[in-house]
């Protein structure tokens, strides 16, 4: 089985007009995408085989500025620079694979479009991604010899372009939400609809699975939509709004547990980045290796969610809702008086909930009030011309109990680790982690409850 590596150059200028279609260097873009490729190219293991890179600028500068981010030193000697591989037609590419001297087991060629892609066309068959400049394509033969390239063999592995592998460079081309109006009828349906289709944008990058702040911005949106459709039912008692969000909500509730190893993985990375202590019990003790996998398990069954038939129904049929009848009913219900009548109701029980909370109170009753914040914030900001003075306390309110929070789901996640383990026990760096983190708790529900801010009313 032979593992085919196809990474097309990053973006090249073409601010000099003077230079040579071979001289052409990257430009500020194309450093980006360098950035953004690296870690995911060293995990797809595109850099593990023989690099064959064309002898062009802008596939020299990618490979150099690879080399420069991922710090390999090894990687120097299996890198050829060929000039064969200057090249825009797929045919003169493949001939060049099936006469390679050596017959490695994994091949990377760093070249040029519409050759590359043409070329995976060619090897699978099939209609091949039009590969954007910085992107990798993964093809896996059926082959003992290069010599026996042919048409229809490989199967696509992954195809992964740098916007999928960075949410900075995917927000730059994202379409920024709508103006706002004071017309409620107006603004939610448009809200809502925007939440939607950048729901569907976002959703290659996690399934991409490279970069968490996908995952994260996912959540926000699926998190806005509730926010506000729950806010509208709220006020005005209907139910059919309600029921159509309910997909939206157990999907919310799914991607949580990948969001929270997400998180907490990039927690270890930063403390690790610091304490070399943690970062060798974290290996020698197979810790890491067991939240990797936790996450890789967790993440191949939210993909399998969301590439699944019943997704695209539910998104459908929110879609139907948000731009029929479905959501402009209980929009001509929607008052400055009903949704003030409501704040009211939602911060009187912010307060009750608040007062009953003590230094020995349950995790549970610090979760409720956080809950019950939220869903106030989400019902004032239907007005926030109204209500922006209360809207600025809940944020502060909101930090406070994130940080709880955080720790609270931490201190989990390293109980869940003790409990898989022989003895029942975190190693000792570990263990002292959790340590840390309690103390980390506790200093936040001595703020929670030491707080001046909370005059809801």
């Amino acid at each position: 089985m032979k593992q085919l590596f196809l990474i097309r150059h990053g973006k090249s200028s073409w601010s000099n007009a003077s230079l040579s279609d071979l001289d052409r260097p990257l430009n500020k873009r194309g450093h980006r995408q360098l950035e953004a490729m690296a870690r995911p190219l060293r995990m797809m293991g595109a850099l593990d085989g023989q690099v064959h890179v064309s002898q062009a600028c802008r596939a020299r500068q990618t490979i150099e500025g690879l080399l420069d981010l991922l710090g390999e030193p090894r990687l120097v000697a299996r890198i050829h620079f060929e000039p064969d591989l200057y090249t825009f037609r797929y045919k003169r590419l493949l001939h060049w694979i099936r006469q390679l001297p050596e017959d490695p087991e994994t091949l990377t060629i760093i070249g040029h479009n519409p050759a590359l892609s043409d070329l995976a066309a060619r090897l699978t068959g099939q209609d091949a991604p039009d590969m954007a400049t910085g992107s990798v394509m993964h093809l896996e033969l059926p082959i003992d010899s290069w010599a026996r390239a042919g048409k229809g063999q490989s199967r696509v592995v992954a195809y992964l372009p740098p916007k999928l592998a960075s949410y900075k460079l995917f927000q730059r081309k994202a379409p920024p939400p709508p103006h706002k109006e004071q017309d409620l009828r107006k603004q939610v349906p448009a809200t809502l609809h925007h939440l939607l289709e950048r729901m569907r944008a976002i959703q290659p990058g996690v399934l991409a699975g490279v970069d968490p702040e996908f995952l994260h911005q996912f959540r926000i949106a699926l998190r806005q939509s509730r926010a506000i459709t729950e806010a509208i039912c709220t006020t005005t008692g209907d139910e059919h709004l309600k029921k159509a969000l309910h997909p939206l909500k157990t999907m919310a509730r799914q991607t949580s547990i990948v969001r929270d190893l997400d998180v907490f993985l990039m927690e270890l990375d930063a403390r690790t980045m610091e304490d070399r202590r943690l970062r060798q019990s974290l290996r020698a003790s197979g810790a890491e290796a067991f939240f990797r996998h936790w996450q890789t398990e967790c993440q191949q069954q939210l993909c399998s969610q969301l590439e699944g038939k019943g997704w695209r129904k539910a998104l459908a049929t929110w879609e139907a809702a948000v731009t029929g009848k479905t959501l402009s009913r209980p929009l001509k219900k929607l008052t400055p008086s009903t949704i003030h009548n409501t704040v009211s109701e939602r911060a009187a029980l912010c307060q009750q909930l608040f007062a009953h909370l003590a230094p020995d109170a349950p995790d549970e009753r610090f979760h409720d009030v956080r809950k019950a914040l939220k869903r106030l914030r989400y019902l004032a900001e239907l007005d926030t011309q109204g209500y922006q003075d209360l809207i600025n306390t809940l944020k502060r309110q909101q930090k406070l109990y994130g940080r709880f929070q955080d720790r609270h789901v931490q201190l989990t996640l390293l109980d869940t680790l003790a409990d898989n383990r022989r003895d029942r026990q975190l190693p000792p760096a570990l263990a002292e982690l959790a340590a840390e983190l309690e103390r980390e708790k506790q200093e936040a529900r001595a703020r929670i409850l030491t707080s001046p801010n909370l005059e809801l009313a």
